[in-house]
């Protein structure tokens, strides 16, 4: 079995932004789960566990999709939620592009027998998961709430692999998907 999600890849100088915001985030007394900038991504559809003939099938549906090239923003840190804060996130905006994407993504897979997601979709790139909450954590994010990440246009997806380990998840790229 597979561990796999399809994901829209971050650029370098985004990732570096990213780096300068953990290192300020790690500074609270908050305990945190910090996500390495190297493998920051935005999730179009977590997939799961999927075997081979599973796999062959996801693969085959993503070969099919096709869709225009279009630009996101990167900007402002928040947390997932302000009264249980589980996830510091950077919030992404494309006027609705990177949902519609998610939205073809799920029906295709659908079709292959993949469960679609309940919740709407969310575009952000999480950058740290809470695992015990501090007050010292929210003055620290809300003065990063406008900070300005940069744009990037999104020329495709890649489905993924993720392996757990103890020191984190390592991601592989199984398939790339370009517009």
């Amino acid at each position: 079995m597979t561990r796999v999600f399809i994901a829209i890849e971050l650029p370098l100088d985004i990732k570096q932004k990213i780096s300068e915001i953990n290192e300020l985030i790690s500074d609270t007394e908050a305990k945190l789960n910090i996500v390495n900038p190297d493998i920051s991504h935005i999730t179009l559809k977590f997939i799961g566990e999927a075997n081979e003939k599973k796999l062959e099938k996801i693969k085959e549906a993503l070969a099919g999709i096709k869709y225009n090239k279009y630009e996101i923003s990167l900007e402002g840190i928040s947390f997932n939620s302000i009264s249980s804060p589980r996830v510091i996130w950077i919030n992404g905006y494309d006027k609705g592009m990177s949902a519609s994407l998610a939205d073809i993504l799920e029906e295709s897979l659908f079709a292959q027998g993949i469960e679609k997601e309940r919740r709407p979709y969310k575009i952000h790139a999480t950058i740290a998961r809470v695992k015990r909450y501090h007050p010292s954590l929210k003055p620290v994010v809300q003065s990063l709430a406008k900070k300005n990440l940069g744009k990037f246009e999104v020329s495709g997806f890649k489905l993924k692999k993720s392996i757990l380990t103890p020191n984190g998840p390592k991601y592989e790229d199984l398939m790339e998907v370009l517009f």
